[in-house]
Parts: structure tokens; sequence; C-alpha cells
């Protein structure tokens, strides 16, 4: 018969070759005999919480250290036992007990190191990775760990050193591929990031974790079809996982499935009631929704989860009420981790403007205070400022936000490789103006759809679109689509259509009838597709004003409306906005050029279009709604109906930055609002109005 340790070491032959069951019952066979061998409980607690029974596994390693509570080894996985439960601070005093016993134990200081950084003490856990390596520099584990923890702190490109030290290691390492691909998604290298995450998946098929990062990178390139298989992918795998949830949300919002994007981020936050980010996307789409008040309380929420003011029930009684409490000091220590929070002070701000509390005002400033924001949190936050000061006429303090604000996005929009280059933009616009002439046009006459369903609103962004296409889907006939991409991805797949190696202009310059009907048809199928009843369906991208040669030819019938507005007032509302896709509004010279060559493509449109569009000024529509809601529904061929100076009341979904606006009815304060800050941006305001002398009338 075998002796005590002979068996214990069968035993732990089992265990190490992964034969659990047999491990465990020889480590059960040995305690019928010795019931207080530490090392058979210690390792059956080991068993428990490999297979998930932390619980289980508390008991056993607990037990085993009170009969021999020195052995540094059973302290550390007693560690992984109560991180296993998401008991951070106890599995942190485990790894700090194990490390007191033996200071050179790498793998107690690597796991201290998980739990720090799980708790958003970086720096901290950089510090315990670090000494890991120095006691035992081959653990590819900890150089994917450091790689994780500098990611967060923003120091990406020693991130990815580490990380592919940890793939130098072990090439096969699945959660170091992850975790590069992290690296690389912040830094905006998409493509980098999304073959990372597929080497993931490829090493370890069923690593959700990995599924649902490819899934929000093929998000972020517009793939949204292959994403929304990613986040399914990873809630097959862990149908509670409510980083998945929340994702597949996005990839549903994106495709303007809004019902079910709510309904992925409402589950998010049954699976995890604290999750900002979730509540912040739910918030968005209830304000699109007009529904602003449920708006706000998610706003709220997100504040009260940043700044560690939630109350002890999770915060869902009486949501709307709490708008008026005054907000606590950030809780981290990090702030880097406040993730929403700026941007939840900013819908916050933009809603509830000189109703906004003046704690949550005092909490902006401190916030705004830290030096170690990431920028585009920082961007939001004085954007948030610098609504709430506009809201109170503090114009000089509020301006003096905005250039902070723009500043931050523009440093952010450069690290993420997005900046505006003017001299692109120029020659962009002088290849339209050379392709799309009179000649052009006549040579094509004929080649489009004859279809008078799409109505088309450009202009500058900020001009009046958005509330011109609130009065039109304000008539029973028509659908409103918002900004849709349509334009910009029939010019980018012309030489696909044209089976051409040629730029797009110059497959222009080839266009014959077949191709121009094939991408009319696409146009108006994804148009059809959004509201299968409606006889005219808007597409208010404001920036197609540079297509409008290409709308003319593909559809020979469809309405033009062009929205013109003071130009100082479009540039003050530029440069206090936050976009999201636009990078040209955050640099004054940037702004100056993108202006400069609208006026030059319309002046161009005005001589070269067979049909020119019809211009709407905005000020004259406050001055006369109805008089130019008349004229406007008249001119897409539609017959009057009252319900479309009730456009306020429309509920309809609006994703621009004029959501909360348009729920308004007409207010003229916003015409000349210029004036409030000419102090400030004079200068700015000067050049554009040079500009504004073009514009006839």
């Amino acid at each position: 018969m075998a002796t005590i340790r002979e068996a214990l070491a069968i035993a732990i032959g089992h265990h190490q070759a992964g034969r659990l069951q047999a491990a465990e019952q020889t480590y059960r066979q040995i305690l019928a005999v010795q019931p207080n061998q530490a090392d058979a409980i210690h390792l059956l607690g080991v068993i428990a919480q490999q297979v998930g029974k932390y619980e289980v596994a508390v008991e056993y390693i607990g037990r085993a250290i009170r009969l021999h509570g020195s052995e540094a080894s059973f302290h550390n996985n007693l560690g992984n036992a109560f991180r296993g439960q998401g008991k951070l601070d106890e599995a942190a005093d485990s790894y700090r007990r194990a490390l007191e016993l033996k200071p050179d134990f790498a793998e107690a200081h690597n796991n201290l190191g998980t739990v720090l950084q799980g708790r958003g003490e970086l720096d901290e856990a950089v510090a315990c990775y670090r000494r890991a390596l120095q006691l035992k520099a081959d653990i590819a584990e900890v150089y994917a760990n450091l790689g994780g923890a500098l990611k967060d702190l923003g120091k990406f490109d020693e991130a990815i050193a580490c990380c592919r030290r940890a793939l130098d290691l072990n090439p096969a390492y699945a959660e170091a591929h992850n975790n590069l691909g992290n690296a690389f998604a912040f830094q905006g290298k998409l493509d980098e990031a999304a073959d990372s995450y597929r080497r993931a998946v490829e090493v370890k098929p069923n690593y959700p974790e990995a599924h649902n990062n490819l899934g929000s990178t093929l998000q972020a390139q517009g793939r949204l079809d292959e994403a929304l298989a990613c986040c399914r992918r990873a809630l097959e795998l862990k149908p509670d996982y409510a980083g998945a949830h929340n994702n597949l949300g996005v990839v549903f919002q994106e495709q303007g499935k809004l019902d079910e994007a709510a309904a992925c981020w409402r589950r998010t936050l049954e699976l995890n009631p604290q999750h900002a980010g979730a509540t912040k996307n739910l918030g968005d789409v209830l304000q699109y929704q007009g529904k602003l008040d449920e708006a706000a309380a998610c706003y709220r929420r997100v504040v009260q989860l940043e700044l560690g003011n939630v109350p002890s029930d999770g915060g869902d009684r009486e949501e709307s009420a709490a708008c008026s409490q005054p907000a606590a000091r950030p809780r981290s220590r990090h702030a880097e981790m406040h993730s929403s929070l700026g941007e939840a002070f900013l819908e916050l701000a933009t809603i509830l403007r000189d109703r906004l509390p003046a704690d949550d005002l005092h909490a902006m400033r401190q916030l705004s205070s830290e030096l170690n924001l990431r920028d585009d949190d920082r961007a939001a936050l004085e954007f948030g400022l610098a609504q709430a000061l506009d809201a109170r006429h503090e114009y000089d303090a509020a301006a003096e936000h905005m250039g902070r604000a723009n500043a931050a996005r523009l440093a952010a929009l450069k690290k993420q490789g997005r900046d505006y280059s003017p001299v692109k933009h120029a020659h962009f616009i002088g290849d339209v103006m050379a392709t799309f002439t009179p000649q052009f046009f006549a040579r094509t006459s004929g080649f489009g759809l004859e279809t008078e369903l799409p109505v088309f609103i450009v202009g500058l962004p900020r001009s009046g679109t958005t509330l011109v296409e609130q009065i039109l889907a304000s008539h029973s006939r028509v659908f409103g689509g918002g900004e849709l991409p349509y334009c910009d991805q029939a010019f980018q797949s012309l030489p696909k259509t044209m089976r051409r190696d040629n730029r797009p202009f110059q497959c222009l310059l080839e266009l014959d009838r077949e191709a121009t009907r094939h991408l009319a048809q696409q146009y108006a199928d994804r148009l059809r597709a959004l509201d299968e009843r409606a006889t005219r369906i808007v597409d208010k991208m404001p920036g197609n004003h540079q297509y409008l040669g290409l709308i003319r030819v593909l559809f020979p019938q469809a309405r033009l409306i062009h929205c013109r507005r003071d130009l100082r007032d479009v540039a003050l509302s530029c440069w206090a906005t936050k976009f999201t896709s636009l990078s040209w509004t955050s640099d004054q010279e940037h702004l100056l050029s993108y202006f400069e060559n609208y006026a030059r493509v319309m002046d161009h449109w005005r001589v070269a279009l067979p049909a020119p569009p019809l211009d709407v000024d905005y000020e004259e529509l406050v001055e006369d709604t109805e008089g130019v809601a008349h004229r406007i529904v008249d001119w897409c061929g539609l017959e009057w109906e009252p319900g479309c100076l009730r456009f306020n009341e429309t509920r309809r979904t609006v994703r621009t930055a004029s959501a909360t606006q348009v729920r308004r009815p007409i207010y003229k304060s916003s015409v000349g609002r210029w004036r409030n800050y000419e102090n400030s941006l004079g200068e700015l305001f000067s050049r554009v109005h040079r500009l504004d002398k073009m514009r006839p009338g």
C-alpha cells in the first residue's frame, strides 16, 4: 500500500496532467486516512477554484491555512479563489500575506498586480508586474498583464512592446494577442487590432472576450454584419457577458435598430447595474427618441456611478429626482477611468441648460482640473462646461472652455490619425468642380433613375438641416432618414461598380447608363428599406453639398434643399459642438478652410447643375416659419399638412447634434447668437463674414 507521500505524488501527477477527477479522488482517499493533511486539503481547494467553485475553494484553502499558515502558496491560491468571487480586497490581502512569507514569489507579485489593475490602481499594478519580471524574466503572462496595464495608462507603445515580448515567449498565448489588439485599438490602428483579435480566436476559439473585442473593432470599421456575428458568438460562449450585450447594442444602434439596441443595453444593466457605458448609451437612444427626461435620468445615473454617489439600493429609485442632488467628488485615483463621465456631463448640460444644478457645475470644474484626463474625455467635459456657462450668459467663460474643448478634441483626432487636411479637401473640391461640368451633365442626361422618392437636404452643419427635416418628417407621407452615408458610399464604390482600378473621379469620366442605374437603384432600395410606405424619404447629410452633381445624375427628379445660415452663427455653433465624425471643426483655420471650399462648390453648383436646389435661409425660417414651411412642402410636391408646424411634437429618432433643439418650438434667440461671443471670437466671425457676403439675396 502506498504511503501518504507516495499517494500525494500520484494525485499531484494527475492534477498536473489535467485529470482533475482522478486527482480529487486520490486527495480524498488521503484525507480518509489522514484528515488534517494540509497539502491534500489545499489542493482540493485549488481544484474547486479551477472549476469555478470559488466558495468551496475558499473553504478548503482557508482550512489548509489554519493547519499550516506559513505556506506562501496557500495564501496565493486563496487570493485566486477570492479573485474568482470578485472579492478584490480579500484577494489583495491574501497575495500580500504570501509575499510577506516569500518576498521573491514572482507569481504572487503578478497576481497582486492583476487585482490592483482591476481596482484601477494602475501605477501600483505596473510596479508589481515589473517586480515579478525582475524575479523571473521569462513569464509570458506577466508581460501580457503589464501590457494591459500600460495600455490603461495610455502608454500604448510600451504596451505593444510588452505584448510582443509575451508572444515571443509563447506565440500561442491568446490573452497576449487580445491585449495587443486592445493597445492597437486605443491607438486607432483598427486593422492591426482586428488582426490581433483574429489571431486570439484562432489560438483559442472559445475565447468570448476576443470575439467581443473583434466585434467592437469591426463595428468601428463599419463592418456591421461581421461585428454582429462576433458579438453573438461571444454571447453564445458566455450568455451573461455584459460587455458583449453592450457592444451588440452599439452594432444595432449603428444599423438604426434603436429598439433592439435599447433592449441590449437594458440587458447589460440587468447583468451589471453599474455599467456606466451602457447607461450612457441608453441615455443617447432615449434622447434621440425625444424622451428627454428619461435620457437625463440615465446621464444622472452615469454621473452617480462615475463619482461614487450611488444610492445603496442600486440607484434605480426616483432617478429623475436625482437631478437636483449634489454630485460627489470623483472616486477613482486615475482620471482616465472616467470614460463616460465627461460625455454624461455634456449631455446633462445640453438637456438641462440653465437648470443644471450648481453642484454639478462645481463637480465639472473640479474634474476639469485633473491632469490625467484622456483627450476625448476632457473635450466632452469642457464642451459641457461651455454649454452650462452659455445657458448662464457667462459668454467669455464659455468661450474659454470652448477653446479648451477644441484643443483637447484636436489632440485626440491627431492621436487617432483622424486629423483634417485642408489641402486634401481643397483638392477634392477642385476635382468635383472639374468633373461635374455642364458638359458632363449633358452627356449623362437620362442616365439616372426616374423617381421622386429621395429628398436631399444639404448645407453646413448647424445651418438648419435638422429643423427642415423635422418639418418634412412631420408630414404623413414623409420619412426622415437622418444623416445617411449612402452618397459617399456610392461615390467610393464607383471603381468596383464599373470594374475599374481607377479613382472615383476618373470613373465618372467614363460613367455609363448601366453603372448609373445600378448605383441609383441600389441607393433607392436602401432608402425604401427604411420605410416601405412613404412617398418621400429624406437624406439630410449636410456634407452631401459636395455630392450634388452625383445626386443629380443618379436621381434627376430628386428634390434638393440647401440650408443657409449666417456663417457667424454656423461657426459659433460648430466651435461649441462636440461632433462625433467631423474632423474640421476643432481648429479655426480648418473651419475657415472648410467654409471657403463650401462657398466655392456651392457657387459652382449654381452655374453647373441642370436644376438648382431650393435655398432655405435659417433666419427667414425662424421669422416666418409657416410661410417657409409651406414653400418647403410645396417644393417636395406634397400637399400642405398643418402638422408640419407642430414639428417639435413629432416623435421620431433624431441622431444629430441638434436632437435636443428640434424638440423645442422655434426660438429667435438662435439668430445672431454670435454677438454674445464677439468679444472673444471676433476675429473668426470677421473672417467668415467675408465669405458670407458671397451669399446672394
